[in-house]
């Protein structure tokens, strides 16, 4: 027993030498997740959706650390045919039915939707930056002057946590169909290999995976097989770097599926796309590969993530729009951190440690072992 107490102040020492002793503790932080907030296209009159007040409402009540917007905000050229309705004056109606979460200092961080884009008007992308991309950090790429997406693409660190935003449209023009479902992957790659902190959560507007075998199909990167070696190198490239969320809008419910990478590590696809846009429905079949994990497209709300050391906790929030009463999902998502390297170097080098020791000492005479004790 005294040997065993000794080797365990032994690998005590050791950890303590690498830097892996508790230190100060991290208290736990929150983050909200949602996306799609515009209005009904065809009788909006503000372009931002009706409930998106109240929305804003609830979150600055819960009074998270920072607000990730997965895009659509606005309608942008969804509107009626009458409409006089600018792009300048929906951004504007965006702010100010959002102002419960600025008011109260609440970093919000954003990425353009398919509603936020239009490379044919040109006024709407400067709409949007000088409502929104203006205050975004501005580490993005820039290859040259017309491949500058600071403001539309970047990523930032918080606490124990690094974000990366990616504008999914900033390459597409309407007019010759080019560039769409494309981003900087060079950029991402390289922007997720040299973050340190154990949470890395990856946002962007469309889902890369089908859940509820949504309207339209519509997969992110095309259905080709271009596309889909597109897809499963992004999807690689979060399980290779230690992103395990993966969050999205576009589809009008929450659902929460679970897809694995090549080495069959399970990353976490949050479909936040119930901030206000109008209910779309719901079907059972979903893409090959994929564990739907929860789906709900019945009410408005948002994700609510609590952070700390060893795990993250999502919460779904869910609004009644017909009393505007609010009420926690029953399904919870738990994400647990991704060891860094040298962690996991460490654990292996006190595990074998241990093994050594025990197989060392069963090799001993007896009387070896009790003079050593």
């Amino acid at each position: 027993m005294q040997m065993h107490v000794l080797n365990i102040m032994r690998v005590a020492a050791v950890i303590m030498a690498f830097g892996g002793g508790t230190g100060t503790a991290r208290a736990d932080w929150s983050f909200v997740m949602l996306g799609d907030t515009r209005g009904d296209g065809p009788t909006t009159t503000t372009g931002v959706s009706l409930h998106l007040n109240t929305i804003a409402q609830k979150i600055a009540l819960v009074n998270p650390d920072l607000v990730l917007m997965a895009g659509d905000l606005i309608n942008g050229p969804d509107i009626p045919t009458n409409s006089s309705l600018s792009y300048t004056q929906q951004y504007s109606n965006w702010q100010t039915a959002m102002a419960p979460i600025t008011a109260s200092n609440i970093a919000l961080y954003c990425v353009r939707g398919n509603h936020d884009n239009d490379r044919s008007a040109p006024e709407l992308k400067q709409a949007y930056y000088d409502a929104v991309g203006a205050f975004m950090p501005t580490n993005g790429p820039t290859n040259g002057a017309t491949d500058d997406q600071r403001g539309f693409t970047y990523s930032f660190s918080y606490n124990n946590a690094t974000f990366f935003a990616l504008d999914q449209y900033f390459y597409y023009d309407k007019t010759s169909e080019s560039g769409y479902h494309s981003i900087d992957q060079s950029w991402l790659d390289q922007q997720l290999h040299a973050a340190s902190t154990p949470h890395k959560i990856v946002m962007a507007h469309e889902p890369v995976y089908m859940t509820t075998g949504e309207s339209g199909e519509e997969h992110f990167f095309g259905t080709d097989a271009e596309a889909e070696t597109r897809r499963t190198n992004f999807w690689n490239s979060l399980g290779n770097n230690g992103a395990r969320l993966y969050l999205c809008g576009h589809v009008h419910v929450v659902s929460v599926g679970l897809i694995n990478d090549h080495n069959g590590t399970g990353i976490y696809q949050l479909t936040a796309g119930n901030g206000g846009a109008p209910f779309e429905p719901i079907f059972t079949n979903h893409d090959t590969g994929v564990s739907v994990l929860y789906t709900n497209g019945s009410n408005f709300g948002f994700a609510y993530a609590t952070v700390g050391d060893i795990a993250m906790t999502i919460n779904y929030y869910l609004l009644n729009k017909d009393d505007n009463s609010w009420s926690v999902a029953p399904y919870t998502t738990v994400i647990k951190t991704v060891p860094e390297p040298s962690s996991a170097a460490l654990l292996a080098v006190v595990a074998g440690f241990f093994v050594w020791s025990r197989s060392r000492s069963a090799r001993r005479p007896r009387e070896v072992h009790q003079i050593s004790a």
